[in-house]
């Protein structure tokens, strides 16, 4: 499990062992470093008390990473921890530290011959601007509402839409193969997760709210558990469209309604016809519930963690 130790005195030494016996001079800043100029590291440094963070990989040094009050970030890691997952992991830890800090975006530079930082960057979501040979790369940090909200009305909405946005950023930068890939006994994949919840959507906003005709609400009626299964020409991108469209469709009928309103269509004798509020509120658990899960399964398959 990688984890971020901020960098003191003793952590300086131990960068500066890993450093001159195990990295390579052109990855280790300051830039043109050689490892016959110790005072030079140790000065450089010194420079970025509080920002600096050693690597660790359980008890061992792996590599160094920042995060400036900025929300710049950079990272050089050991030859022998390379193509472990060590720095797509310390990135996400980057990004979790900029969310505790009250960042809402983390920014690092790169060349567009990097491939492997290029990876890492994609794997987490980041969004690429290029300038000729310099790339910057964006990754957005995801806020809860925030906690001067009173309003419950507003808060529910809000954390739904958070949990959406969730879902999203934990399938985004893994491959076709990774997101057709179960890591569950019960078969279930990140692919077939967006899918799931985009039927739920409908089900409960258009389908039973709103009252809506839909044929099929629970996907093709000539593929059993058709909304878990991946269908011919599912996709990523077909099945992000279709989930976004009933994200939108869904906040329309919700904006357009009272939180007291009661669904259109309801088969439950014993059971009273739900509100638009319980119907959110159950949405809420329902994203809990399932993008948890997808944390476990993203954490398995390439270690990333956190927002």
């Amino acid at each position: 499990m990688i984890a971020l130790r901020p960098l003191d005195d003793a952590g300086l030494e131990r960068l500066l062992a890993l450093a001159v016996s195990d990295a390579d001079p052109s990855d280790v800043m300051p830039p043109g470093w050689t490892p016959d100029r110790p005072d030079e590291f140790r000065a450089f440094y010194r420079g970025l008390a509080g920002d600096a963070f050693e690597i660790v990989d359980g008890d061992r040094v792996v590599g160094m990473t920042r995060l400036t009050p900025a929300g710049e970030t950079g990272l050089w890691v050991a030859r022998s921890a390379r193509g472990a997952g060590v720095a797509t992991q310390a990135v996400s830890r980057v990004v979790e530290q900029a969310l505790w800090r009250g960042l809402s975006t983390v920014t690092a530079e790169t060349t567009a011959g990097n491939a492997p930082a290029l990876a890492v960057l994609r794997r987490l979501g980041a969004v690429f601007e290029t300038d000729g040979d310099r790339v910057r790369a964006r990754i957005e940090v995801p806020a809860e509402p925030s906690t001067e909200h009173a309003d419950p009305a507003r808060l529910v909405h809000e954390y739904l839409d958070f949990y959406r946005d969730k879902l999203l950023r934990k399938v985004a930068g893994l491959s076709d193969g990774e997101l057709r890939a179960s890591r569950v006994p019960s078969g279930w994949t990140p692919l077939t997760l967006v899918k799931h919840l985009a039927y739920v959507e409908l089900r409960w906003f258009r389908y039973t709210f709103a009252g809506e005709d839909v044929e099929h609400p629970r996907g093709n009626p000539a593929v059993e558990r058709a909304e878990w299964t991946v269908e011919e020409g599912d996709t990523i991108e077909r099945v992000r469209a279709f989930y976004l469209e009933q994200c939108a469709r869904a906040r329309e009928i919700a904006a357009a309604a009272d939180l007291a309103d009661r669904v259109a269509r309801w088969q439950h004798e014993t059971v009273p016809p739900p509100t638009l509020a319980w119907v959110l509120f159950h949405m809420v658990q329902e994203y809990a519930r399932h993008v948890g899960q997808l944390d476990v399964v993203r954490e398995l398959t390439d270690g990333v963690t956190g927002p």
